[in-house]
């Protein structure tokens, strides 16, 4: 008998199967990650994305007990966990414990769900952030300026957690505190704070008692110190960040508090500062004093102006372009620039006129020192009166002299209505269009003021809105 043959083929298919169970590993992985990242599912919840982390671990666990028995055949996995239940009794009674708790209280999380990702939590003693990932060893929350707090599991597991957006899928709240002082009028400063809420671009209207209202109510609960303490929550979208709409409210309320007379307390304290700039040391010699240097103020900054809702008419045309006008005012924009926007606005009016008559749409502008957008969008939901204008007009019934772009427009509007319609549309997303992206005749976009001015004009169909987009680069 020939040993040696013997012996080389058993290496030989050990070697085979060995690289065989590490390819099904290899794929197995690619697998699991490739779901986790796939369009077709939508946002991974918070228990699908801790369970995928620990099949993820699993599998490489189970892949290399597998290797080894395969190297070693007298090694199966009950002989590895006979074996080894020693020395896994003490890695995780010293090294491993805080490990091991972290998985068995990440498991408990994305068992009870607490929270989702997505959500605006207050950990104790933290700062609220947004809810963006868990692996088996901690969770991820984002802060302002895209800073990251990581919570151990088995931290985040004890602390108290405060989660304003608790079962909302589609807002988030954000509890505000103001102080005012004792000789306040109360309800007046309740009035004012309401009303900013409402003027507020970013906040979302609330229902209590089967009755909506534009703003949440303002409690008067505590008597501070030396200050009567108000309260409040408001609700955002998901997409909108918590920090700027924060900032917008409480810039509202500060101006409405000083124009109305009304005092927010504060604690006094004496400041002494020195001037000199140069010090002479115990020889005699001068020395440069460090002296801090305030910088200038960028002169444009991202800046939205108040929403609009406007009828295609005359008076609210010149309302829209008294809106640009003011927006070149804040962001100081050279005169060429001022006409600009303000031929854009009115073209952008006036097209949306000419598609859906008597709309009222709601209509603001953003930007920065880069580039800013005119924004214009208005319901078109099943069966409303816009709908029905949109899905009935016909080419023959609309005005002759409305041709090229808004012609364009106008279909696509239809088209991403009818899309978004549908019965069998599995994604309830929305259908998108983009001017720059269209092989539209250029002899059409050079008679367009329009399409010659801005940079690019979007179209954005939802199942119960539609936005027009117009942006501009500085």
């Amino acid at each position: 008998m020939d040993f040696e043959n013997i012996f080389s083929w058993t290496e030989k298919s050990r070697w085979d199967d060995v690289i065989f169970t590490l390819l099904i590993g290899l794929i197995l992985l690619l697998l699991v990650r490739r779901y986790g990242k796939s369009r077709q599912v939508p946002q991974l919840n918070l228990q699908r994305r801790y369970g995928l982390r620990l099949i993820h671990l699993i599998i490489i666990v189970v892949i290399t007990v597998m290797i080894m028995s395969e190297l070693n055949p007298g090694m199966n996995l009950g002989t590895v966990l006979l074996r080894g239940s020693a020395l896994l009794v003490a890695i995780v009674g010293f090294a491993g414990q805080t490990a091991i708790s972290d998985v068995i209280c990440g498991f408990l999380i994305s068992f009870h769900k607490p929270f989702e990702i997505g959500d605006r939590i207050e950990i104790e003693g933290l700062e609220p952030g947004i809810v963006e990932d868990i692996t088996l060893r901690h969770v991820v929350v984002a802060i302002y300026d895209d800073m990251k707090i990581i919570v151990p599991n088995s931290t985040l597991n004890s602390k108290t957690v405060i989660n304003n957006s608790f079962h909302k899928k589609d807002r988030r709240g954000i509890h505000l505190k103001y102080t005012v002082s004792y000789d306040t009028d109360v309800q007046t400063a309740m009035d004012i704070i309401r009303d900013c809420v409402a003027e507020s671009p970013y906040t979302l209207e609330t229902e209590r008692n089967g009755i909506r209202e534009d703003s949440g109510p303002v409690y008067f609960l505590k008597y501070g110190d030396s200050a009567l303490i108000l309260e409040t929550t408001i609700w955002v979208t998901r997409t909108t960040s918590s920090y700027v709409a924060t900032t917008d409210i409480n810039l509202r309320v500060n101006q409405a508090f000083r124009e109305n007379g009304i005092e927010i307390p504060y604690q006094y304290v004496n400041v002494v500062e020195y001037e000199g700039i140069r010090n002479e040391d115990e020889d005699g010699q001068e020395q440069d004093q460090v002296v801090a240097v305030r910088k200038s103020a960028p002169s444009k900054r991202h800046y939205r102006t108040n929403t609009l809702k406007l009828a295609p008419d005359k008076d609210n045309l010149s309302l829209a372009i008294g809106m640009a006008q003011h927006f070149a005012r804040r962001q100081r924009l050279a005169p060429p620039a001022t006409m600009q926007i303000q031929l854009l606005t009115e073209e952008a009016l006036k097209i949306i006129a000419s598609i859906v008559e008597d709309v009222k749409t709601n209509f603001w502008i953003e930007g920065s020192g880069q580039k800013y957008q005119i924004h214009l969008t208005f319901k078109a939901q099943v069966g409303s009166e816009e709908y029905k204008k949109l899905i009935n007009l016909s080419s023959s019934g609309r005005n002759e002299a409305v041709i090229g772009i808004a012609d364009r427009i106008w279909e696509i509007m239809v088209k991403g209505l009818d899309l978004n319609q549908q019965e069998s549309r599995e994604e309830k997303g929305s259908f998108e269009w983009s001017l720059r992206d269209d092989n539209l005749d250029e002899s059409k976009i050079s008679e367009s003021i329009l399409a010659g001015i801005a940079d690019d004009v979007k179209v954005s169909v939802t199942r119960d809105k539609v936005e027009f987009l117009v942006i501009k680069k500085i």
